[in-house]
């Protein structure tokens, strides 16, 4: 019934990267791919290095995709779901993963029975490191489902959620990636402090962070355990354990992930139709 199996509106940083990704790790195969975005250069560009169809609109490409990702800010999402009402129909799978979004929400403009997934992911997509998690409505049968896990599969970490947690998700590992890059900025500043040339503390501090979340994942153990490991008795480790502690690292992150989850949260209470 439909010609391509996805289409994908919005070719931005991480709709660029996720239809790279597809189509690197043979996920989808290009021919069986339509993308669209407001943003002609931006679709050229794609279209050239991965060979892959470029529709005339948001229509067109609604029209002959099976499965139709929408990879778009927040913002202007309303413009396109009240565009592509009309046209899209039972059978057919809406995959947002505009954040704060929800399935009430696009219902609002999608009167229809259809099978919507919401998805947040992370930036690490761009080199296949995301943490993803999915949710999915009644309306998604396990095909659809099996189809979307395969999709960001392809980009890393997959974990499949009811959609009232998305918004913890999206505090967490979804704005995560910006707290660890403070962590790690702050780490080579600290090398640069003591000494260091910045390019070589920058890597170990990078190395450090990639390192020790490898450790913990591949051994299962909890990262207390792990952090004891490190601190010996009366050693530099546990002194700086202590700094950290007195200045209430662990309680900051603590109310970052609420403060993002809670924001998360009232963009789709804000949203007007």
């Amino acid at each position: 019934m439909f010609e391509k199996e996805l289409g994908i509106i919005g070719i931005g940083k991480i709709g660029s990267a996720l239809v790279k990704r597809f189509v690197c790790t043979d996920t989808v195969k290009n021919d069986s791919i339509i993308i669209y975005d407001i943003d002609e250069t931006r679709s050229k560009d794609v279209s050239e290095e991965l060979n892959v169809e470029i529709a005339t609109d948001n229509l067109e490409l609604v029209k002959r995709s099976r499965c139709i990702l929408i990879a778009v800010i927040p913002q202007v999402i309303n413009k396109i779901l009240s565009e592509i009402s009309a046209v899209i129909s039972e059978g057919q799978v809406i995959i947002s993963i505009a954040a704060g979004v929800s399935f009430e929400h696009i219902f609002k403009f999608i009167n229809k029975p259809i099978g919507l997934i919401r998805i947040m992911t992370n930036t690490p997509a761009i080199i296949g490191a995301a943490a993803t998690a999915i949710a999915s409505n009644e309306f998604v049968n396990e095909k659809e489902l099996n189809f979307a896990k395969k999709l960001f599969k392809s980009v890393g970490f997959v974990v499949e959620l009811d959609e009232i947690h998305l918004d913890a998700v999206t505090g967490l590992s979804g704005s995560g990636p910006a707290y660890i890059f403070i962590i790690i900025e702050a780490l080579a500043d600290g090398g640069v402090k003591m000494g260091l040339p910045r390019d070589i503390s920058q890597k170990l501090a990078a190395h450090t962070v990639m390192g020790s979340a490898k450790l913990l994942l591949e051994t299962g153990k909890h990262p207390g355990e792990l952090k004891d490991m490190v601190a010996t008795p009366g050693g530099t480790t546990i002194t700086a354990i202590h700094e950290i502690e007195s200045a209430k690292l662990r309680a900051t992150l603590i109310r970052a992930v609420e403060a993002a989850t809670l924001k998360s949260k009232t963009l789709n209470t804000s949203r007007t139709s």
